[in-house]
């Protein structure tokens, strides 16, 4: 079945936004007050980039940042500039395409030069349900690249969402068993934590100290590779996560995620 839909049918209207020379502290409060996981930022009301998760992970943590309060970096220095951005008629298979070909998880869509609207992963996911159930996840479900295990160090899993471009990882035990999961959100998170409430003496040892047991989220949403999309989508939203571990005999097979969700709307162009 082919997805109709154009931009100007699910973009949100109403988008987390700041100035680029916003602090990241207030950048941070406005993506919390949208419940997202980005911003997009503005000159002179004029669209320049757009600030994620993402890019607090991968800067935050560096030695250049480190000893620095989060009151004091704007979001000009965390921001990626010049973003894709795509128009109120494109249609829902050209934005997954381009989202899957830039690697990208949004696009603000621009009308007469102006913003309009944005589209995120969700927004293109959420037409999986147009689809219907005739999609399994063992269609699109990928391998788990690398093995997560709650001992091993947060550093070492943002290397690993970094390496693989992946933006949900499973968690296991020393028994192998399934406990949690982690995302770029959560490691952002923790390090923005740590910026907040560790004297700056600390942080370096503390960061390189902190494991991922103490900053996974419990429970994963789990479907058998047998489920529709569909479900998958379901227990995403339900969890409000990026993605769901597959799990067949007790043993986990992959993971479905927001990216192979757009991937598969991608395919159902008109």
């Amino acid at each position: 079945m082919a997805i109709t839909k154009k931009a100007r049918d699910i973009m949100q209207t109403d988008y987390p936004a700041v100035d680029k020379d916003e602090t990241l502290e207030h950048a941070v409060r406005v993506m919390k007050k949208y419940d997202s996981d980005r911003v997009l930022t503005f000159e002179d009301d004029k669209l320049v980039g757009i600030m994620t998760k993402k890019d607090i992970m991968v800067k935050l943590a560096t030695l250049r940042t480190r000893n620095v309060a989060l009151g004091r970096m704007h979001v000009s220095s965390f921001m990626t500039p010049d973003p894709k951005t795509v128009g109120l008629e494109t249609d829902a298979a050209t934005i997954a395409q381009v989202m899957v070909d830039e690697g990208i998880g949004s696009l603000p869509v621009v009308d007469d030069g102006k913003v309009a609207g944005l589209i995120t992963r969700w927004e293109v996911a959420n037409l999986v349900e147009e689809i219907g159930a005739d999609v399994k996840v063992v269609d699109v479900m990928v391998t788990v690249p690398e093995v997560l295990r709650t001992t091993n160090k947060v550093l070492h899993a943002r290397q690993l969402l970094l390496r693989y471009n992946v933006i949900f990882l499973p968690v296991l035990d020393e028994e192998g068993r399934l406990v949690g999961y982690l995302t770029v959100d959560e490691v952002a998170d923790a390090f923005l934590a740590f910026h907040d409430i560790v004297p700056e003496k600390f942080r370096k040892e503390r960061i390189e100290h902190l494991l991922v047991d103490d900053i996974m989220r419990l429970r994963p949403p789990t479907v058998s590779p047998d489920s529709s999309v569909v479900e998958a989508l379901e227990k995403m939203r339900l969890k409000k996560t990026k993605g769901v571990a597959v799990v067949h005999d007790g043993k986990l097979v992959g993971i479905v995620t927001l990216n192979e969700l757009v991937k598969l709307i991608a395919t159902r162009g008109s």
